[in-house]
């Protein structure tokens, strides 16, 4: 009997935060006058606030510095409406302009910022939310959640909207996504402004009279009071606050671990030792710089450096052991996606899960395991490039990385690794995002999780149920991987060197292998191809939690030490590697 999992409805579970915080927004309004305003001429060169204000008020004489100030404050509001609003009605209150005038430019700001809002989503769609500055401002499941509340109250939300700090940008890109009468919008964005705007205007004019006289009397403190309180605010809202919450208190925790375990650091930090030496080498070593681009003569043009193609690779292996697969163009029609796929899956009696991943991409980025036709759909209309549709493999997933010496004519198994997905059980009456929280593992990635799994954290799992955190045996993922030394055998050579049999060319790299258990993999037996990457891959057994950065840091240098000594061979062969220009040309186009 299936059991289905409960939500957690009652107000004492915290609320998703938003993806910009008020503390955020202030920084950037900031930046904005410490930076854009001093460089504009809008003060003087001494620094103290009553001197900036005195600038202020030479430049806002000027009809035309006054006309460049009032759009500044209308481009704000893009930013930021209430802080815009606010500063407008500051300026006012130092009579650097008149209130009426601070009024129509924030309105006029916030207007036709809510008009662009709508046009964002009726032209666009969430496709948007994927791009700056939107991804900043609001996230994709707070737009579909009030999309849902906006088809049940219509343009009545748009209205109150305008009032509740938070919702705004949320719910004017689900207008646009519900294709809302735009004559009718654009009476209530109408209605909404002339309300809204002189009142939160207004109001800072009234206080900022006050504000302003500490000012002047503080002129010379003010500014580093200000930045010291922006200091503070941080440091409470982002330390001190949340260590009086348990949830908090495992927030501050996952910060830590991945500060302090450097499985969890930045690609590029990780890599940056291993960057070194690839200089050294090409440069000093073998003396020249691009050597590398010749390891793989198969992966053209770089060997697999970045932007190699999946579907290139696994044209040159052999099929028998790679899962059925079908490359798309990217600028095929939605609907033409949709045949295509439903194709697909009959022509080679497929059923779902199916995998759907971007033909050119690393650590996992844009793959989807879908369980359904819906899934599907969703993943198809978000992607424009060429990608391809797969055969979900079962079985276990391991890292094995090959090479081979040219002159050599069987290669090495250099590393395994063993391929963990992460997964949480429930108790009956925990929340998904209480056993994320809960899970020593888990917890080191819980902002990520968080993100991936928003709609299901309210989740109460049945007591022995499992969730599944991610469906891809990436580490950057959520994936464990251990070091899976003890797998390694002749066996399965031979296995890995009959997959690439009649792929000449090619001599270094991991392939992601899905076998039905350890079992067969150390025999070699049914053995199936997720992917081959080609030269910046990595012996990823080194993400093994027991191991320390030393030891990653030295088998990367060992793996690379391999790669470059296999291009040298190959260079005797006659391989000419990519010309230094070529090659940087190539690496800012991201190999495309």
């Amino acid at each position: 009997m299936c059991t289905l999992s409960r939500r957690r409805t009652d107000d004492s579970s915290p609320p998703s935060s938003p993806p910009l915080t008020v503390t955020r927004r202030t920084f950037y309004i900031l930046a904005i006058l410490l930076i854009v305003l001093p460089a504009s001429g809008w003060c003087s060169s001494q620094g103290t606030v009553a001197e900036l204000l005195a600038g202020f008020e030479q430049y806002a004489a000027r009809s035309s510095s006054r006309l460049t100030l009032l759009f500044i404050i209308a481009a704000a509001t893009l930013i930021s409406e209430d802080l815009a609003c606010i500063a407008a009605g500051l300026l006012a209150a130092r009579a650097l302009i008149s209130p009426l005038e601070a009024v129509v430019a924030s309105g006029l700001g916030i207007y036709i910022g809510d008009i662009l809002l709508y046009f964002t989503g009726y032209l666009i769609g969430l496709k948007a939310l994927h791009h700056p500055p939107l991804k900043w401002l609001v996230s994709e499941q707070r737009v579909r959640q009030c999309r849902t509340l906006f088809e049940k109250r219509g343009l009545g939300l748009i209205f109150m909207s305008r009032f509740l700090p938070g919702t705004r940008t949320a719910t004017f890109l689900a207008a646009g996504l519900v294709r809302v009468d735009m004559v009718k919008l654009l009476v209530v964005f109408g209605l909404a402004v002339l309300i809204w705007t002189p009142i939160l205007v207004l109001s800072a004019v009234f206080i900022g009279k006050k504000v302003v006289t500490y000012i002047d009397v503080y002129s010379g403190w003010a500014l580093w009071v200000f930045l010291g309180l922006m200091v503070l605010i941080f440091a409470i809202t982002r330390l001190i606050v949340p260590f009086f919450t348990w949830r908090g208190r495992r927030l501050l925790l996952s910060r830590w671990r991945r500060l302090s375990n450097w499985e969890f650091w930045p690609y590029y930090v990780t890599n940056a030792v291993t960057f070194c030496y690839v200089i050294y080498a090409g440069i000093i070593k073998f003396r020249k710089p691009t050597l590398f681009t010749v390891t793989n003569p198969a992966i053209r043009p770089d060997s697999g450096f970045i932007g190699e193609s999946k579907s290139d690779i696994l044209q040159g292996l052999d099929q028998d052991y790679v899962g059925r697969w079908r490359l798309v163009a990217g600028g095929t029609g939605r609907e033409e996606k949709m045949a295509l796929l439903t194709t697909f899956m009959a022509e080679e009696h497929l059923d779902f899960p199916i995998v759907l991943k971007p033909d050119v991409g690393q650590r996992g980025q844009g793959v989807k395991i879908c369980g359904d036709l819906d899934q599907a759909r969703g993943w198809l209309e978000e992607i424009q490039r060429d990608y391809l549709m797969m055969e979900y493999l079962p079985g276990e997933e391991f890292g094995v990385f090959y090479y081979r010496l040219p002159k050599q004519p069987r290669g090495r198994i250099f590393s395994i690794n063993r391929k963990k997905l992460l997964q949480v059980e429930g108790d009956g009456h925990s929340t998904l995002e209480e056993l994320i929280l809960k899970d020593d593992r888990a917890l080191c990635l819980a902002p990520m999780f968080f993100k991936n799994l928003e709609p299901q954290l309210l989740d109460i799992l049945p007591a022995g149920e499992s969730r599944q955190l991610s469906q891809v045996g990436t580490h950057s993922l959520g994936a464990l991987f251990l070091n899976g030394a003890d797998l390694i055998s002749p066996e399965l050579l031979d296995g890995v060197e009959a997959i690439i049999k009649e792929y000449r060319g090619f001599y270094f790299g991991r392939f992601d292998l899905k076998a039905r258990s350890e079992e067969d993999l150390k025999a070699g037996r049914n053995l199936k191809v997720i992917e081959l990457n080609g030269l910046t891959s990595e012996a990823t057994h080194i993400y093994d939690p027991q191991n320390s950065i030393l030891y990653a840091w030295k088998t990367l240098i060992e793996q690379w030490s391999i790669a470059f000594e296999i291009a040298e061979a190959n260079l005797k062969k006659g391989v000419q590697p990519m010309a230094l220009g070529d090659f940087i040309r190539h690496w800012r186009r991201g190999g495309n």
